[in-house]
């Protein structure tokens, strides 16, 4: 089944979301800390990655369920199914274009002109150094407001084995990809956190000339360019 590429994420973008409350979730460790997500569920969502596990999408509107990924590799991950069975829009970089003969229904974003530290306010591209600040980047255009930020740690805590919600259950319980728990090394994901943080500076200002703000609940978190609150506390902040 093929897809028409002219499916671009800005076919989403209306008024409908401007000035409502979202969430974006990433892969964290935090996430294994927080005892009910359900909530978050009556808001706008945006799953990145992994975090498609956490997300009850098997029924109901799509609406407000956003799934995004610059990765092209989470096609290999044993949770490549539950994604595709979700009622969600899916969100992919156009890197995946040799891919789309095996996709339905994705929608494509192209990646921003400037680089990682700069956003250029008329540009329809999304930021691209990975699919946090891709979905944040989105979030900001759709006028969600505010947006609250899970499982955006960028770091190692004590002796965990990774930086992902799952590092914390069983290894038997890990996803895989194509039979094997692979993440990547250590020096490898410090990289992706250096970019990420340039982009996250930048989109800072870009939500701010739009009046919007966001908000990391997790105070332990090593991405220092949001407040910080405990994810218990998001309420206060509607």
């Amino acid at each position: 089944m093929s897809i028409n590429i002219a499916k671009s994420y800005t076919e989403i973008i209306d008024d409908r979301y401007a000035g409502t409350p979202g969430f974006v979730v990433g892969s964290g460790t935090s996430l294994s800390q927080i005892s009910d997500m359900s909530p978050i569920f009556d808001h706008t969502v945006f799953s990145v990655n992994s975090s498609i596990l956490l997300m009850p999408w098997s029924e109901g509107d799509y609406n407000k369920r956003f799934w995004v990924s610059n990765d092209s590799l989470c096609m290999g991950w044993n949770y490549w199914d539950k994604l595709l069975n979700s009622k969600c829009h899916k969100i992919v970089r156009t890197s995946w274009l040799k891919h789309f003969d095996r996709l339905n229904n994705f929608y494509y974003f192209h990646t921003r002109s400037t680089s990682e530290g700069v956003v250029d306010h008329n540009d329809d591209g999304l930021a691209y150094c990975s699919s946090v600040p891709t979905s944040l980047d989105m979030a900001i255009k759709l006028g969600l407001n505010p947006i609250f930020l899970l499982g955006v740690d960028h770091n190692f805590p004590g002796l965990h084995k990774g930086t992902h919600f799952w590092h914390n259950d069983r290894i038997e319980n890990w996803p895989t990809r194509k039979g094997i728990s692979a993440t990547p090394p250590r020096n490898v994901q410090y990289k992706v956190f250096l970019y990420n943080n340039m982009a996250y500076d930048a989109l800072s200002l870009f939500a701010r000339s739009k009046d919007i703000r966001i908000i990391n609940c997790n105070v332990r978190s090593s991405v220092d360019t949001f407040k910080k609150i405990r994810f218990e506390d998001y309420k206060k902040y509607l």
